[in-house]
């Protein structure tokens, strides 16, 4: 098969790649370490991107099976691993205002 026959579209490649990492899940060992950094620096730069560009929903509504626990866990060693302290993450948002207003928020009520 051709790429011109929609295979090899880089949306395809992601849904593979989250259905590997859903799978992982039983047994994270399967994913290799670097692997899995290469991945969340590359989905973190087009998170980026994409808010850049006005989305701020990152997760679906139900949140995609993402604990509070999880959160906290990928923001910590994020910020701990670019050297950034949680002062100056808060003075960053309130310098750019760069952060979700309240009726950009998931769980707004809706009108």
């Amino acid at each position: 098969m051709s790429s011109s026959d929609g295979l090899d579209r880089p949306a395809d490649a992601l849904v593979r790649a989250a259905v590997a990492l859903t799978a992982a899940l039983e047994n994270p060992d399967k994913i290799a370490d670097s692997d899995l950094r290469t991945v969340i620096a590359a989905a973190v730069r087009l998170y980026a991107a994409k808010a850049d560009n006005g989305m701020r929903a990152p997760l679906p509504p139900d949140s995609g099976g993402v604990t509070i626990t999880d959160a906290m866990l990928l923001a910590t060693d994020l910020l701990y691993a670019l050297n950034v302290q949680l002062f100056e993450l808060s003075m960053w948002q309130a310098m750019t205002g760069n952060c979700i207003a309240p009726h950009q928020r998931v769980d707004a009520p809706q009108s």
